[in-house]
């Protein structure tokens, strides 16, 4: 398992000479990061968390962008033809999300980490439930 995994290739230099180590740890915050990837044997898992409900959508987009990224990062390469999958987890379970999820092909798992309880009692009571669950019917839910 690779924790805070970046993704994609190095951005564009601005010149045509090779990058010092210094000057590719400083580009490095600009390519996109993956929660964590997993290599198994029949897939690449690429993982991606949201605490808030608010965000369980825009972690569907990201996972999307991550899952296309994966051929084309050089850590990468030697796993070249692997599918890459990705997975969502979320903190409860919300119906809308995970049919718009299966429909895309992305997995989702609902997973509380340590800290959640204190987090609850930071956030905004409508920020640690599902937005609208009932919208799931309209979207063929399984």
């Amino acid at each position: 398992m690779i924790y805070h995994c970046r993704l994609g290739t190095w951005p564009t230099s601005l010149t045509a000479e090779e990058l010092t180590p210094e000057e590719q740890a400083m580009l490095r915050v600009r390519m996109r990061w993956a929660d964590a990837i997993i290599l198994l044997p029949e897939k690449i898992l690429v993982v991606e968390g949201k605490l808030r409900a608010s965000e369980f959508l825009k972690g569907l987009g990201e996972l999307q962008l991550y899952v296309h990224l994966v051929p084309h990062t050089e850590e990468f390469l030697a796993w070249k033809g692997t599918p890459a999958v990705g997975r969502l987890l979320i903190p409860i379970p919300d119906p809308v999300v995970e049919a718009i999820a299966r429909q895309q092909g992305i997995e989702t798992a609902v997973y509380k980490p340590k800290f959640w309880r204190e987090f609850l009692t930071a956030i905004q009571p409508r920020q640690a439930r599902a937005i609208r669950p009932e919208e799931a019917q309209l979207l063929g839910r399984e």
